[in-house]
């Protein structure tokens, strides 16, 4: 076998499943997407909060904006979640 072979069979064997993590979320939260369908009535989460939509999803990389305005968070499959401010309900 060559030494190209031996390293490419090598990187092979070290491969590691990736695995993505759990999203909480906290801040201003009356937008429709992250489960709370109320609006402005129910307060804001002042502590760390799972959001429904996404439980069970693995996050691998979360994206956020001032004040959570605008928010992207990607799963290990390479899909997107986005959520925030919509006042223009577009």
């Amino acid at each position: 076998m060559s030494a190209v072979g031996v390293e490419m069979k090598a990187e092979e064997e070290t491969k590691v499943e990736e695995k993505g993590g759990e999203l909480l979320f906290c801040g201003a939260t009356c937008w429709d997407i992250v489960g709370r369908k109320k609006g402005a009535q129910e307060g804001n989460l002042v502590s760390p909060t799972r959001l429904r939509p996404l439980v069970g999803v693995d996050i691998r990389f979360v994206a956020s904006g001032s004040s959570s305005c605008h928010c992207v968070a990607l799963d290990v499959e390479g899909r997107c979640y986005t959520w925030g401010r919509n006042e223009a309900r577009a």
